[in-house]
C-alpha cells in the first residue's frame, strides 16, 4: 500500500516551494564542469523487475557516454527505494530539495502531484517529435493526463489477467481457459475437490487474491467503479456495484468454487497447485516463473459482466517542477530511451505501451505477457482523484465485508459510500 501525501495544505506547499528550489542548477553544477550531465533517476523496483531496470540503465549510460551533438554526455544513477516508503521520499525531495531528475508514479497517484504542479508536463518532448501519441496504447496515455494536460510518458501497463495451472486443466479435461461466465463456473467445479476424501475442499477451482483490485475488474465489467464517472460521488450504492458484489459473493457461497478470502493466502495457494485460477496482475509472474514443478499459462479474464474489463495501472515516467533546461533535455533523452526499451522492461514482467512494440515478433514470444496484452483495449484505471488514496481503505473494508460475510452487503456498500463521499465533499 502506498503512502499519500499528508494534506492538501502541504500539497499546495509543496507546489509553491518546488517553483523556488534550484533543483537543476545548485545541485549540479558542479558535476557539470566535468562535461557530463548526471541524472538522477529514482523508482521502486526492488523485485526482479528492478535487475531489469538496472540492465536497461546501464546500456544507456554506456552508450551515452561521448556527446553527441549535444556536447555533453550523460549518466544516469538509478536509485531503488521500497514502494513502502517511495512516495514519502519523493514528496518530501519535491518540497525540501534534492529531487530526482526523472521519477516513477503510478498512475494513479500522479494526480496528486499533477494537480498542485510538483511535476511538469512533457508537451516539448512531444512537440520535438521524440515520441508519437498515436504509438501508444490510447487508454495508458489518457492515464498520464490531469486536467488536459500530459503530465508523464507511460512506461509500461500492469493489468490483471486469468493464471491457470495447465496441469490441472489437463487432468480435469478442460481444453482451454474459460472465457465467460458459464464456463468459468463449469470449469471452477470441475476443478473444485475434497483430494483425499476427508470431506474437506483442499483443491478449489478459483480464489480471490488483491481483493480490492478482483472488485475493481468485477466492478469494471458490470459499469461501475468505487466513484461515479465524474469523480464527485461514490458509485458504491449504485444498482451496478451491488450486482457486481453479489456476483463475487455468490461465486464463494452460491456456486463454491471459491474459498472465503479470510485465512487463505491465496497466491501461495496458486503457487503450490492447490488453486486452479487466480486473477492476478502481470507483476506476478516472476514468483510463478519460480515456483519449481509449476506449469501455468495467462489468458485474458473472463467476461463476467456485460463487456470486458480489467483492472490496471502502469508506471508513468515524470520529471519534477524546477528541473533546469539541461537536465530536462537529458531526461528526455532517458525517457525516450527508457520507453524505446520497453520490450525489454517487458521481459522483466510487464506489459508494453508502444504499438509497435507489442506488434513485434519479439514480444509475441512472451506468451504470458503477449496474452496480458490483448487486455489493454478495455484495461480499467483506477479513478483519476487527488483523493483516491483517502478513500480505497473504505472500499477495502467494504470489500472484505462482504466476501467473508462480516456485513451484509447493501449495510458495507452504504458505510463505504458514506465515508468516501464526506472526503470528496472537503475538496
Amino acid at each position: 500500500m502506498h503512502l499519500s501525501i499528508p494534506n492538501r495544505r502541504i500539497l499546495a506547499f509543496v507546489g509553491g516551494l518546488v517553483l523556488l528550489l534550484c533543483l537543476g542548477g545548485c545541485r549540479h553544477a558542479a558535476e557539470e564542469d566535468t562535461g557530463v550531465i548526471h541524472l538522477e533517476f529514482w523508482n521502486g523496483f526492488t523485485g526482479p523487475d528492478g535487475k531489469t531496470m538496472e540492465k536497461i540503465v546501464r546500456r544507456f549510460n554506456d552508450s551515452h557516454k561521448d556527446p553527441d551533438g549535444s556536447g555533453q554526455a550523460i549518466k544516469v544513477r538509478m536509485q531503488i527505494i521500497p514502494w513502502s516508503t517511495y512516495y514519502d521520499k519523493v514528496t518530501l525531495s519535491l518540497a525540501y530539495g534534492g529531487a530526482p531528475d526523472v521519477f516513477i508514479l503510478h498512475a494513479d497517484r500522479l494526480p496528486e502531484y499533477a494537480d498542485v504542479n510538483a511535476v511538469i508536463t512533457v508537451d516539448d518532448l512531444l512537440k520535438t517529435g521524440g515520441l508519437d501519441p498515436n504509438d501508444f496504447a490510447p487508454r495508458a496515455w489518457k492515464a498520464a493526463q490531469w486536467k488536459g494536460r500530459q503530465y508523464a510518458i507511460p512506461l509500461d501497463c500492469h493489468p490483471q489477467a486469468l493464471y491457470y495451472n495447465t496441469d490441472l486443466f489437463k487432468k480435469a479435461g478442460i481444453a482451454h481457459p474459460p472465457t465467460n461466465l458459464a464456463e468459468f463456473l463449469e470449469d471452477g467445479k470441475k476443478l473444485t475437490k475434497d483430494t483425499d476424501g476427508d470431506g474437506k475442499i483442499d483443491q478449489w477451482g478459483f480464489a480471490f487474491t488483491w481483493m480490492r483490485n478482483n472488485a475493481h475488474t468485477f466492478l469494471s465489467q458490470f459499469d461501475s467503479g468505487w466513484l461515479t464517472s465524474d469523480g464527485r460521488h461514490s458509485d458504491l450504492t449504485s444498482a451496478n456495484a451491488r450486482e457486481a458484489f453479489q456476483l463475487m459473493s455468490d461465486i464463494i457461497y452460491k456456486y463454491k468454487v471459491c474459498p472465503a478470502p479470510e485465512g487463505e493466502d491465496a497466491w501461495i495457494g496458486f503457487r503450490t497447485g492447490k488453486v486452479a485460477m487466480a486473477i492476478e496482475g502481470i507483476y506476478m509472474i516472476s514468483s510463478v516463473e519460480e515456483q519449481e514443478g509449476l506449469k501455468f499459462a495467462g489468458a485474458p479474464c473472463p467476461v463476467f459482466g456485460r463487456h470486458p474489463g480489467v483492472w490496471g495501472n502502469s508506471h508513468m515516467m515524470c520529471m519534477p517542477r524546477g528541473i533546469s533546461p539541461e537536465h530536462r533535455r537529458a531526461a528526455r533523452t532517458f525517457m525516450k530511451f527508457l520507453s524505446d526499451n520497453s520490450l525489454d522492461w517487458a521481459k522483466g514482467g510487464q506489459v508494453p505501451v508502444r504499438k509497435s512494440i507489442l506488434a513485434t515478433p519479439e514480444f509475441r514470444k512472451l506468451p504470458v505477457q503477449y496474452e496480458f496484452s490483448k487486455e489493454l483495449p478495455y484495461v480499467v484505471y483506477s479513478p483519476p482523484s487527488t483523493s483516491l488514496n483517502q478513500i480505497l481503505p473504505f472500499c477495502d473494508a467494504a470489500v472484505e465485508a462482504i466476501l467473508n460475510k462480516i456485513k451484509p452487503m447493501n449495510e458495507a456498500l452504504a458505510e463505504a459510500a458514506r465515508r468516501t463521499n464526506a472526503v470528496l465533499e472537503r475538496q
